[in-house]
């Protein structure tokens, strides 16, 4: 049977671009001080950090030369020079910390010492010289960057990245404020700083955001840095936090905030409206407009905000896809006027195409049946790696593909169609010469990692979420080893690979589990680690938490555990109890996905508590008793008269949904065969009033198949007949 799918339902999703997140900011406006910096920190803390070698590669977009891609711009110079040449003399590359790692001593020490806000590209006699210097005005010219001055304590940049410089030493001050074991980083009024983990001279360094404001190369780093690390620069985004914080400025007596977009994600042709809340403490009326446009400097369109109280909102024309509209909210009170920082949002194309599974790409067999030729095929990104990623479309082998694309960065969690070209990289199967990307969603559930055996990798487990449990560590001498290290479980040893974005340091003779991406490089498997939590030492001693509990339908409920559960105890219905008087009835364990646990239960309408207890993982540790709330309305609910048609069936060439909705809502099209394999899954946004879907059959196989159609208030499951 052909697995791939025609979709004739035109599929929104959204192709990544650099985007200022709506309401990003929300929660600063009105403050200043210590109040505006500690709620700054809670923004941009906690980011995804990638070591200090990866630096490079991000380079390679966050300070690319813009008229030649192949170079970056040093900082100090201003010269362009080749992206990879590395090297410790003359114009060679350096990785320069602007806030000098010296002061506080924090080099090698994880997330300061790769933050990549601090990073820049500088020749290494230039970085050399400038060492741990604080910046200030005046010196002499240097010798190379001669538009740069310095003396024995103090250095002085350019003109043209004076204030860039300054936004970096901020915003170090603002990221690290000594929480979760980081360092407390403060800018000082006065120079010789070092070795203290403080940077000068203050009042240098406001002259200096003042004086040189962000330019499109400045705001494209930030762009290109937060689609990596998931922070932003906030001094970048608003230059006046810096006079907020650190000068005399008072906030303005207008506030706006909790901005909110709607739809999440644009549609080709339709307005999108946006709202805020907005105040003054001037009581005066106030009005307030939105000023939007086709780029972040022609913000000419003007649309008054329609009030309802303290609440503000307007719709931006639709607008065609592919386009990425800039926005700012501006508020005036007759006296006093306040203007956002400038937010966007993009307009997705639409994808049309046919997919091909990722099951049918990897052919069940070593080499796919796919290679040299372009398609298009969807999964969940189950780990990011910068110059390449995984995705995987269902539990377990043959469901996963490696993309070999550097500088997309995808968030794990995303669900994305990707096209590009088949190929077998020494022996592996990946996709590479990517020429389309679409985002559909993001913070999908992962697969749950398929168990393995050190010693017995096949396959089927290429590119697949994988985990392996307490597993000896026979070598930890990583750094000899292309920063690998060895497990074996009993059955053979297995490489752990400790990426650009993790590192783990092991020790030889303890016991780990390990979970990640299964890679297949130099005829060796190893696992890819991508977090903290991929890595559990001593053994599994912690008992199963409940993780997720959804009513699927009104007499059905799934459960999800964060680990495999044991079987006797999952499925014993005195372990499992709802108040309001349902009843458990049966529980029963999902066949592939060891950590589902589906119930059914008596009819359900209305709020309910469920209390579990007495569950077991695989390893024979007991869960702490746990409570989790839940509702169940039903899908039934936001249909007119509760109704939904699904026809012809049996089918031949299409089948049609049909129905008319009371609300908005979202909901999943699930098509598995009676399996439970996966055939088709797809996502749509329902509106008021009349729907209709159509599907595609053609290139369905004669048989039974299982229609799910899933809100987050119930599902409807249906039997079809494709004759």
């Amino acid at each position: 049977m052909k697995k791939f799918i025609t979709l004739v339902l035109t599929i929104l999703v959204a192709s990544i671009v650099f985007a200022q997140q709506t309401g990003y900011y929300n929660g600063t406006d009105g403050k200043n001080g210590e109040e505006l910096k500690t709620a700054l920190n809670n923004i941009i803390k906690g980011h995804t950090p990638y070591s200090y070698f990866f630096s490079k590669e991000i380079f390679k977009l966050s300070d690319a030369d813009p008229e030649n891609p192949d170079n970056v711009i040093q900082v100090y110079t201003g010269f362009s020079h080749p992206n990879g040449d590395y090297g410790n003399g003359g114009l060679q590359l350096n990785r320069e910390h602007v806030w000098a790692k010296s002061h506080g001593d924090f080099g090698d020490m994880p997330p300061m010492y790769g933050d990549v806000h601090n990073l820049k590209p500088s020749a290494a006699s230039v970085n050399q010289d400038k060492s741990n210097l604080d910046f200030d005005n005046g010196g002499l010219p240097h010798d190379v960057a001669t538009e740069c001055y310095y003396t024995d304590s103090t250095w002085e940049a350019r003109d043209e990245v004076k204030g860039d410089i300054a936004r970096i030493i901020f915003y170090m001050a603002t990221r690290y404020e000594g929480n979760d074991g980081e360092m407390d980083l403060e800018v000082v009024d006065h120079n010789h700083s070092y070795p203290l983990p403080q940077h000068g001279k203050l009042s240098t360094l406001l002259e200096w955001n003042e004086q040189d404001p962000p330019d499109a190369f400045e705001r494209n780093r930030n762009n290109v840095i937060f689609q990596f690390q998931k922070n932003r620069n906030p001094f970048i985004d608003n230059p006046e936090f810096v006079q907020l914080i650190w000068g005399e400025a008072s906030p303005s007596p207008i506030t706006i905030d909790d901005i909110q977009i709607f739809p999440q994600i644009a549609v080709t042709g339709e307005p999108v409206n946006i709202k805020a809340t907005i105040t003054s403490i001037t009581n005066r009326e106030l009005t307030a407009s939105i000023f939007w446009g086709l780029s972040f400097e022609n913000l000419t369109n003007e649309i008054p905000m329609m009030a309802a109280g303290d609440e503000f909102s307007v719709d931006i024309p639709g607008q065609g896809e592919d386009v990425t509209v800039y926005y700012k909210i501006v508020a005036t009170d007759g006296v006093y006027e306040h203007a956002t920082v400038v937010y966007n949002y993009y307009v997705p194309k639409t994808f049309n195409g046919t997919i091909v599974s990722i099951y049918d790409i990897q052919g069940q067999q070593n080499d796919s049946p796919y290679v040299g030729q372009t398609v298009s095929t969807t999964g969940i990104v189950t780990g990011n790696f910068g110059s390449n990623y995984f995705i995987q479309a269902g539990y377990g082998e043959w469901n996963g593909l490696f993309i070999y694309e550097s500088g997309r960065n995808p968030s794990v969690g995303d669900s994305v169609i990707i096209t590009g070209e088949i190929d077998e990289y020494y022996g592996k199967t990946e996709m590479k010469n990517i020429s389309d990307y679409y985002f559909i969603s993001g913070n999908n559930t992962l697969p749950d990692p398929a168990v393995v055996q050190t010693g017995n990798v096949t396959e089927g487990y290429e590119s697949v979420l994988v985990k392996v449990n307490n597993a000896l560590c026979t070598d930890d001498n990583y750094q000899a080893n292309f920063f690998m290290w060895t497990v074996n479980d009993g059955s053979g040893d297995l490489m752990i690979h400790n990426t650009a974005v993790f590192e783990y340091e092991p020790s030889q003779g303890e016991y780990y589990t390990v979970m990640g991406p299964m890679n297949y490089d130099f005829d060796e498997w190893k696992i890819e680690l991508r977090f903290e939590s991929d890595v559990t030492s001593g053994g599994d001693t912690d008992g199963p938490v409940l993780v997720e509990v959804t009513p699927v339908s009104g007499v059905n409920i799934r459960i999800v555990f964060n680990e495999d559960v044991e079987e006797s105890s999952a499925e014993n219905v005195l372990n499992y109890t709802i108040n309001n008087g349902i009843t458990v009835e049966s529980a029963s364990q999902h066949s592939f996905f060891k950590s589902q646990v589906n119930l059914t239960v008596s009819q359900m309408m209305g709020d309910y508590e469920l209390n579990v207890q007495n569950i077991e993982d695989t390893f024979g540790n007991v869960m702490e008793p746990q409570t989790f709330s839940f509702s169940y309305v039903g899908i039934e609910e936001l249909l007119l008269n509760g109704q939904m048609r699904v026809y012809p069936n049996p089918a031949s060439d299409h089948v049609y949904i049909s129905f008319d909705a009371i609300d908005d809502f979202n909901l999943e099209i699930l098509i598995t065969d009676i399996t439970g394999k996966q055939i088709m899954r797809d996502t749509q946004r329902a509106f008021i009033g009349a729907n209709n879907l159509s599907y595609d059959f053609n290139d369905f196989a004669k048989g039974m198949y299982l229609l799910n159609i899933i809100s987050e208030k119930g599902s409807l499951n249906y039997k079809l007949i494709v004759k």
